[in-house]
């Protein structure tokens, strides 16, 4: 997996919460003009595929619109798949939300849309700790918390990963 690709795509979630809507490959409240006049789109949100093909330079803003909408991007999230070099399964996971594991498909599903981004970004921290552990045939449980718990457990995010200092080897 790319992991740098995936960790600076959550960065992006985190840092504009308002740029992503996982629901809709892209969106913007003037799309047709964006398209058909080529002006900046307003309001511009897009799901975790979306971010992974702005950030992989795949696409533009532009392209995800005119490509993408709402439950309609096709290929998109394949597309985004072989950027981050993961399988379709795997790509299926990491996109849509009705796939995620528990307990962050429950929390998704109860969130309001500002709450959006954070749960997303924990569902990627969730993800990049599974697939940058060490032994990868033995993937973090998300079970941490109780089964019926609303919110994830609480793991380290990729800023604190790389804000914690390397550990000095003798």
């Amino acid at each position: 997996m790319n992991v740098d690709l995936l960790v600076s795509v959550r960065r992006t979630i985190a840092r504009t919460p308002d740029r992503f809507c996982a629901a809709q490959w892209a969106f913007a409240r003037n799309a047709d003009r964006v398209l058909e006049e080529a002006v900046p789109p307003d309001g511009f949100r897009c799901c975790i595929a979306g971010h992974v093909l702005l950030e992989g330079s795949a696409l533009t803003e532009r392209d995800l619109l005119r490509e993408g909408g709402f439950h309609t991007g096709g290929a998109l999230w394949e597309q985004a798949a072989t950027l981050l070099d993961v399988e379709e399964d795997r790509g299926r996971e990491l996109f849509f939300p009705s796939q995620w594991d528990h307990p962050f498909k429950k929390r998704y599903y109860l969130c309001a849309q500002d709450e959006e981004a954070e749960v997303a970004t924990a569902y990627l921290d969730y993800v990049l700790q599974k697939y940058e552990s060490a032994d990868i045939s033995r993937p973090v449980s998300p079970s941490a918390a109780p089964v019926d718990a609303d919110r994830p457990p609480r793991m380290p995010t990729a800023d604190d990963r790389e804000s914690t200092p390397a550990a000095v080897h003798s």
